[in-house]
């Protein structure tokens, strides 16, 4: 199975949800680090279940056709369990911002500043949307309405999430002040002509 799959487990097997659930969990808690759709979430819930890894109850909708809600079986949970206990391999990052960063100092500054100040507001963003998240999370286990378990592991997710955001943002002011033709790496390159 693929890490997605074991993200889908993972999220079943905190709260049973609907594959349409599952794929709006994906967009609020694990977008950082695991994207998935429902193009990838209904082709997964279909083979766990031949599987023996989801079982699903169908329950009424309050908008339009029943709907199926899956919850793990022990088979699942047992399979989630001992992946889960072996060690993670190394992350691999693919981030296209950094492979134009490559090209920056081609840019003239105030280009390359406009793109670092526009994908530092936009991991601003991301940081507020997922420190909100963490204070509903909060709120949730006060209300007892999510499991020990399943906030843990949200919380453990969400931590890394914010970290990651923080970080981007604080990068991209570090870069912005390294182009800045009054502070960065130009204006000793300009200074030392100069000389």
């Amino acid at each position: 199975m693929k890490m997605r799959d074991y993200a889908i487990l993972a999220s079943i097997a905190h709260e049973p949800k609907s594959g349409y659930d599952l794929a709006k969990w994906f967009d609020r808690v694990a977008s950082h680090f695991c994207p998935a759709g429902y193009s990838s979430v209904y082709p997964a819930l279909s083979r766990f279940e031949s599987e023996d890894l989801v079982e699903y109850d169908t329950v009424p909708s309050e908008k339009g056709p029943k709907r199926k809600v899956y919850s793990i079986t022990q088979k699942g949970k047992q399979a989630l369990v001992r992946w889960a206990s072996e060690p993670a391999a190394d992350p691999q990052v693919r981030d296209e911002q950094l492979v134009k960063a490559l090209s920056y100092g081609m840019l003239p500054p105030e280009k390359a500043l406009t793109l670092l100040e526009e994908t530092r507001e936009r991991h601003v963003s991301n940081l507020a949307y997922f420190e909100e998240l963490e204070r509903k999370l909060e709120v949730r286990l006060r209300e007892g309405s999510i499991s020990k378990e399943a906030y843990l592991g949200t919380l453990l997710v969400l931590r890394r999430g914010i970290s990651a955001e923080r970080c981007y943002a604080q990068w991209c002011e570090e870069a912005e002040e390294l182009i800045s033709p009054t502070k960065g790496l130009r204006a000793d390159a300009v200074r030392s002509l100069e000389q």
